[in-house]
């Protein structure tokens, strides 16, 4: 389930990261900072692989304590000037990338394949992801608050079908639950439900004819939100198509 499994990448801020220039999108700017700390992560796993005749079924359990976190946080709500960001207009934000004392990320992740015949494989993901703020002295407001663009849940449904011979259809369904866009979880990014196919057909040993509908029912995913009220949304019904060759 890429992009959700077991929450956020843990890094260690390099140069880069520590005097990149501040950006702004929208009313919302994000001064860096120079004085943050190396991030640091105790992680524990525990999972198990099962399979009986045509059916594989896995669970893991997760749990990550992460120290210094950086994250993006609001520090200033315009309308006025304030110190490091500056003038923020009615609505504006104003963020700081800072060290977190302490995030957990902890959860649960479920997997299971069916393949009752060699022709068909059906295989279902299911993720549950609760990661939040357990301690930071600079902003003690965001304890117990959740990470931004991190949904509690998320779930995929896929298929892998070859009605004949070389040529194959992928189904996919994927739901995202509700999530929040900021770090005062303030402001709400909705749940979505994206169906997806695939179709190819082996032209040679190396090459295969492809064709691949993205978001097939035009959902509406939602990828940013805004305290005026703009929302971003993500790619909408997408058709893509060609010849695909490996050597």
């Amino acid at each position: 389930m890429a992009g959700a499994r077991r929450g956020p990448a843990v890094l260690s801020p390099s140069h880069a990261q520590r005097t990149l220039p501040s950006f702004r999108v929208g009313n919302v700017i994000t001064e860096a900072n120079a004085a943050l700390a190396t991030e640091h992560a105790t992680s524990a796993e525990l999972g198990i692989d099962h399979t009986r005749g045509h059916l594989t079924l896995g669970a893991a359990l997760f749990w990550n304590d992460l120290h210094d976190a950086v994250g993006n946080v609001t520090i200033a709500h315009g309308p006025g000037t304030f110190p490091i960001v500056g003038f923020l207009p009615a609505g504006g934000l104003g963020r700081q990338r800072m060290n977190l004392d302490r995030i957990r990320v902890q959860g649960l992740e479920l997997s299971a394949k069916w393949q009752p015949v060699p022709s068909l494989s059906l295989t279902a993901d299911y993720l549950a992801n609760d990661a939040t703020v357990r301690a930071t002295a600079l902003a003690p407001a965001l304890v117990g608050k959740r990470l931004a663009q991190v949904p509690r849940q998320s779930a995929a449904f896929g298929a892998s079908w070859q009605p004949v011979k070389k040529f194959t259809l992928t189904p996919r369904v994927r739901a995202l639950d509700r999530q929040f866009e900021d770090d005062e979880n303030l402001l709400v990014l909705g749940a979505a439900l994206v169906l997806d196919l695939g179709a190819s057909y082996q032209l040679t040993d190396r090459c295969e004819l492809y064709l691949t509908a993205e978001n097939l029912t035009d959902e509406r995913v939602e990828t940013g939100r805004s305290t005026d009220g703009i929302v971003n949304t993500g790619t909408p019904r997408l058709l893509l198509g060609g010849v695909r060759c490996a050597w």
